[in-house]
């Protein structure tokens, strides 16, 4: 049976913990409010938001519980590429498969560019062969460049490839999602989005060893990734400081910072991330040097 607008508000409201008098205040009042959850009265959009701000669920979000049981096909590939991990190579070849039998049958500019994402991911993990992959972010990219606006969607698709690009095009690219996510400012998750976008960079110019201008994105990054409490990211962003103060002589220094790193994942017990931590520090500052860290004394502070 599906659920209603009311009814998923008070599932979510109920595993908060919340009140009704708490998530109402300063909305409207309670005994309103409590007409809503029944389903009796529906609130204006505003007030819809104003509740869901209260209730910490993204419109997004509360649009997939309410819907989750009549999704349609499309909806259904958007929601499994956007949970994807990028890394899982036989979870790609599933999604791809999946979206070439609904391209059969309906083309979709939107997941047909998912389709060439994933075509691009699979190579790249399969071969190694990156010119063969960029040729498919490339179809992406050709796609989407003859766009003047871009949507959350179309950011959060180019993140997952931006890697993928030659360094100045991905710099440029980086560039003009920065200026396309400006008048999503306020929102959460176009924070986060800028948040990995900027990540991301600076590990591309930290391979073509541009350390100054790496370092220049992390340092804007730090303090969105402390004021939004996105831990993971604010441990990447310490250790890839900390690999660029290292390349640039302040070893010291670059220590300190990559011990913050390892210190917050042992922390919130991320063994998944430390791990590939610790694999992405010895890449880069094991490799080709006379006295390399002592990662795993780094890591096990």
């Amino acid at each position: 049976m599906a659920k209603e607008f009311g009814d998923v508000l008070k599932e979510i409201r109920v595993d908060r913990g919340y009140s009704q008098q708490y998530v109402a205040e300063g909305i409207m009042g309670q005994s309103a409010y409590s007409k809503i959850e029944r389903n009796e009265i529906e609130p204006t959009f505003r007030k819809w938001l104003a509740i869901l701000e209260k209730l910490n669920v993204s419109v997004d979000e509360f649009r997939y519980i309410l819907n989750k049981e009549d999704l349609t096909a499309k909806e259904k590939l958007i929601n499994e590429f956007l949970s994807l991990n990028a890394n899982h190579l036989d979870d790609l070849k599933l999604l791809k498969d999946a979206i070439n039998e609904y391209l059969k049958v309906e083309e979709d500019y939107l997941l047909r560019n998912f389709y060439y994402a994933c075509e691009s991911l699979i190579i790249l993990h399969a071969t190694q062969n990156i010119e063969e992959a960029q040729f498919f972010a490339k179809k992406v990219w050709d796609r989407m460049d003859k766009f003047d606006k871009w949507y959350l969607l179309d950011i959060r698709l180019i993140n997952y490839i931006l890697f993928i690009f030659p360094i100045d095009v991905a710099v440029n690219i980086g560039k003009r999602v920065i200026q396309q996510l400006a008048p999503y400012h306020k929102l959460k998750e176009a924070e986060v989005l800028l948040i990995n976008i900027d990540i991301n960079l600076a590990l591309l110019l930290i391979d073509d060893k541009k350390y100054l201008e790496a370092l220049s994105y992390l340092e804007k990054v730090i303090p969105l990734c402390k004021k939004s409490q996105k831990y993971n990211q604010l441990a990447i962003a310490y250790a890839r400081k900390g690999i660029i103060l290292t390349k640039t002589g302040r070893t010291e220094e670059g220590s300190e910072y990559i011990k913050k790193a390892c210190a917050i994942l042992h922390a919130i017990e991320d063994t998944k991330l430390l791990s590939e931590l610790e694999k992405e520090l010895s890449h880069y500052l094991n490799m080709e040097s006379e006295n390399p860290l002592q990662l795993d004394m780094l890591l096990q502070d």
